[in-house]
């Protein structure tokens, strides 16, 4: 891994970041609206001006206790490959460099996550760099497709 920047933040008192490149803005809290037969990580819909994206629970993913949304929470606006989505989080950090010697990717047997690019080293402890691909299943994917299909009055049926 080559130096990059990354957004650190805090979620169910745990530090991880994100790469700033998949960072589209920070926003205030938002109030979603529910999504009938979305996937379980996915926490509801807001509308940002005029673009549907969904809320995911990371939380969740990690299956660590979900932080209830709150008044003043920010929420992180990622791009991945796939769609746009929002990322409540506790608090977010300045960006920093991730700096290559100090970066152990995961894979490693030191880091056996799938769900994480790799893990930071730094003077405050270690920094969680999450893998923005991951933050949904393929079959959360799917689900949310489908959820978004029939929300438009699309159906999902193929036939």
């Amino acid at each position: 891994m080559e130096n990059y920047l990354v957004l650190p933040f805090w979620l169910a008192g745990q530090h991880l970041a994100v790469a700033l490149e998949s960072v589209v803005r920070v926003l205030p809290a938002l109030l979603s609206t529910p999504l009938p037969g979305a996937p379980a990580s996915i926490r509801g819909l807001v509308n940002v001006q005029g673009r549907i994206l969904p809320v995911i629970d990371l939380a969740l993913r990690f299956n660590w206790p979900s932080p209830p949304l709150l008044l003043w929470q920010p929420f992180i606006w990622l791009r991945t490959s796939q769609r746009d989505l929002l990322l409540p989080v506790e608090r977010v950090e300045s960006a920093v460099i991730c700096v290559a010697e100090n970066f152990s990717p995961a894979g490693q047997p030191q880091v056996p996550s799938t769900l994480l690019k790799g893990v930071l080293r730094t003077a405050g402890g270690l920094l969680l760099i999450q893998d923005v691909e991951q933050l949904l299943s393929t079959d959360d994917e799917l689900d949310l497709d489908q959820a978004l299909l029939r929300m438009a009055g699309g159906s999902d049926d193929p036939a």
